[in-house]
């Protein structure tokens, strides 16, 4: 999805990827359907293999070739990213992969900046898809191939959801928003590393939100 008004807020073209409209509400159906759907992303010589393959199987085969310079993913316990990241530097090793974090779990943050697994006794977020952390399979993938991290706080979530619901019409859950957030932050903002791209690939991971929690969650948030 494509927004005007998201370009005119950022000064960048934004596409969100919307796995909340999957089947289960979440990015999790792609994962765990993937023994069943097999998907290859290439060119040339394998794709005519490939086409031929899925011809003889009476099964659809899909060549995609993607132009976005920046991707930016929801980071929790580091699956999604790491598929993600591994898929896109296999096609375009230029391609820059950034992982979006609460600041109040930023597990992912920590360890990619002394170079070794953090794991957090607590955390304390909103986004409560985003609280788990990173295993030994996951860390190693973050810590070679994951360009950077950008931690958000609560309020630029909540905002960031706000953008989604108004803006692109998407029901999003907290943790899905966080992308969003992370384009619009002051610390994504501030870092010319993070702030060069113009065309960025937003990730909305799931749209599984608990709308009464959510109404309390902005009414303390008003109060306070």
């Amino acid at each position: 999805m494509h927004s005007t008004a998201l370009y005119s807020l950022t000064g960048k073209t934004l596409s969100s990827k919307c796995e909340c409209f999957k089947k289960s509400g979440s990015s999790k159906f792609r994962g765990t359907s993937k023994s069943v759907f097999s998907v290859t992303h290439s060119s040339g010589n394998h794709v005519a293999a490939l086409a031929l393959a899925a011809n003889l199987q009476r099964i659809p085969a899909y060549v995609v070739h993607y132009h976005i310079v920046t991707l930016i993913i929801p980071i929790s316990g580091g699956g999604l990213i790491s598929g993600v990241v591994v898929g896109a530097k296999s096609r375009n090793p230029a391609i820059r992969v950034l992982g979006a974090e609460p600041k109040g779990a930023d597990d992912a943050a920590q360890s990619k900046a002394c170079g070794r697994l953090i794991t957090l006794s607590h955390t304390n977020t909103i986004a409560d898809g985003l609280r788990a952390s990173l295993g030994d399979i996951t860390w190693p993938i973050v810590r070679d191939l994951v360009d950077d991290i950008i931690t958000v706080d609560d309020e630029e979530i909540l905002e960031a959801m706000r953008y989604n619901y108004e803006v692109l019409k998407v029901a999003v859950e907290p943790s899905a928003a966080i992308g969003l957030a992370a384009v619009l932050s002051d610390n994504s903002k501030k870092n010319s590393r993070w702030n060069c791209s113009q065309n960025i690939g937003i990730v909305i991971s799931g749209g599984n939100v608990d709308l009464g929690a959510l109404w309390e969650l902005f009414s303390r948030i008003t109060r306070t």
